[in-house]
């Protein structure tokens, strides 16, 4: 039976909680001075919190005890600011006082959903799958789902920044398809992928004879969109010129072709985005300060695969999906040890890298398990170098630490800065006991 702890000093809220949730799960009960030591004894699956009192106090010690603790907060203050505060903290979810018990009970559903997928990792699908589509459920994930929402409103100038791999153009592509203007065109162009007479012909279109080889007028992109969204990638590549051009784009709303003298006006959205720093490139004179903040209006920082390891089971399912689809095959289960090991790898690749790995895995599948993932090892081979496995490196370190803390759970997750549900599972796959 799952386990949720219950930590509040409000004695007839703990009865109306424990008789409602007692029907279906094994309830721990505690107070808020407690809870901490409550969680690190019980290790349940939830935390249903008390934020009333010294709540934020208590949220931060269980969190230390356990970062990925799935902690579900209750407040009887609706402000914005506590449930900014609470998120940011690092709550699963933020519910008010009196608890709509129907809502706590789908806000549980969700966090078991996840432990789940996480935890078993054996038969993983979709159940509706949908081409090029945002997958994560980590809550960095679930604020750009909200920042999408906010800026498909208006056509607001929208900069996104993240690594190679991340996922910038579907957030692009995303925030096209939410907003009213759907149906019109979206018209995506790689800054560093054409020379600066080329790109700006490209953006802007040319009149006929305006250089050598110009025998038609051209139209560019920002004409082609007509009322949609242009989505410029890799705007940190942009030279100086052109960024000038650019900027007079989003002040008037207007521009030329290349070689022409007739104003065009032009109503499109502009999604910009950049694998760069770009406030740092404006410190160093490499980027237009005034454009940087013409751009940043509504800012997406898009993190990193290895910032949201929770969301690579999910990603695998999708991705699993998207391959069998492509490759006509049917690949459903993933063996526990293989997605410990997508989820341990940092990804420097990011989205981009897990897909090819999991393509290549359902390429060479034989029946309906992926079992070659074997391009996240042996990093060393291609200098002819073979260095002592990673896991069995891992191996030493854990024992050690473990040995260090006597076998303290709690203390030797927390210093080598994981969770106690992965440290369990790591004992259980390396065979680790004490000595």
């Amino acid at each position: 039976m799952r386990k949720v702890l219950i930590a509040t000093d409000d004695d007839q809220r703990l009865a109306s909680l424990k008789s409602h949730l007692g029907r279906y799960l094994s309830v721990e009960c505690s107070g808020l001075d407690g809870a901490a030591d409550a969680f690190a004894e019980t290790r349940p699956e939830a935390v249903i919190m008390d934020l009333d009192g010294r709540g934020r106090v208590i949220l931060d010690g269980v969190r230390s005890i356990d970062p990925g603790a799935s902690i579900i907060v209750l407040t009887s203050r609706h402000e914005l600011e506590t449930t900014v505060e609470v998120i940011r903290k690092g709550a699963f979810d933020c519910l008010h006082n009196p608890v709509d018990m129907k809502a706590l009970d789908e806000c549980l559903k969700r966090v078991f959903d996840g432990l789940d997928l996480t935890k078993s990792l054996s038969d993983i699908h979709m159940d509706v799958y949908r081409p090029d589509t945002l997958v994560g459920r980590s809550r960095a994930m679930e604020e750009i789902f909200k920042t999408i929402g906010i800026a498909s409103l208006s056509k607001v100038t929208i900069l996104i920044q993240g690594e190679s791999g991340t996922g910038k153009e579907l957030i692009a592509r995303a925030i096209h398809s939410s907003s009213e203007e759907r149906a019109k065109p979206f018209v995506a162009i790689n800054c560093s992928a054409l020379v600066e007479t080329l790109l700006e012909s490209e953006l802007f279109g040319h009149e006929k004879g305006a250089f050598t080889g110009a025998l038609f007028r051209k139209e560019g992109k920002f004409e082609a969109a007509a009322g949609g969204t242009v989505f410029l990638d890799e705007i940190g590549e942009m030279s100086q010129a052109l960024q000038v051009k650019l900027l007079r784009v989003l002040q008037e709303r207007s521009f030329e072709r290349v070689g022409g003298s007739d104003t065009i006006r032009t109503d499109v959205r502009v999604i910009a985005a950049t694998n760069r720093e770009l406030a740092t490139l404006t410190s160093t004179g490499g980027f237009r300060e005034d454009l940087f903040y013409r751009l940043k209006v509504i800012t997406i920082d898009v993190p990193p695969l290895r910032e949201r390891k929770e969301d690579i089971p999910h990603l695998v399912a999708y991705l699993l999906e998207k391959s069998n689809r492509e490759l006509h095959k049917r690949v459903t289960k993933v063996p526990d040890d293989v997605m410990e090991r997508l989820i341990d790898y940092d990804w420097p690749g990011n989205v981009r890298e897990l897909e090819n790995v999991i393509t290549r895995g359902v390429f060479l599948a034989k029946g309906g398990v992926l079992m070659d993932i074997k391009t996240l090892e042996r990093a060393g081979d291609a200098q002819g170098w073979s260095p002592e496995s990673l896991s069995a490196i891992e191996v030493r370190h854990i024992a050690a630490t473990l040995d260090h803390t006597g076998w303290n759970r709690s203390r030797a997750a927390r210093l080598l800065g994981i969770s106690i549900p992965r440290l369990e599972r790591k004992i259980l796959r390396y065979e680790l006991k004490p000595g």
